[in-house]
């Protein structure tokens, strides 16, 4: 039986997909950490400042506080970057899954539309069959020589 070249097709369109699927979860994933990376160094600064700006806190505490902050900031915008960046790919991923299942689907309507036309030219392959036996049918009957007559008694 020849092998329909569009369940090749299917098999690596749908193979693609599940690809697309894996990296858009890698590509959450990464979004998620940079995210609570984010949000960690924000806490922390936001705690830090708290305790720098407190009544009690002396000179020393202010200073060490400040030069702190000043090595923090680069972190904090590095985790930015990587937030903005992780974003970005997980939008990527998510346009190239959207591609990857419509070139799912696409393959689906081919293989619907060969399955459809298969069936009509089936069904059109046994209606010549029909029409080829009727014919048979009727050649035999007028070449038989048998003549029926019908006599209606009145």
């Amino acid at each position: 039986m020849k092998r329909d070249p569009l369940d090749a097709l299917m098999r690596l369109r749908r193979i693609a997909a599940d690809k697309a699927r894996r990296d858009l979860a890698d590509c959450l994933r990464a979004e998620s950490d940079a995210t609570e990376a984010v949000e960690a160094i924000a806490a922390l600064i936001e705690h830090e400042a708290e305790v720098a700006t407190d009544l009690a806190a002396g000179d020393a505490e202010v200073e060490a506080f400040a030069a702190w902050l000043r090595r923090m900031r680069p972190q904090q915008r590095a985790a930015e970057i990587a937030a903005e960046e992780a974003t970005a790919d997980t939008a990527e991923a998510r346009a190239a899954l959207a591609m990857a299942r419509a070139a799912v689907r696409a393959v689906e309507e081919m293989q619907a539309h060969h399955a459809d036309a298969a069936r009509a030219a089936a069904e059109r392959a046994a209606q010549r069959e029909l029409d080829e036996a009727a014919r048979r049918n009727e050649l035999i009957g007028s070449h038989s020589g048998v003549v029926v007559q019908w006599h209606h008694d009145d």
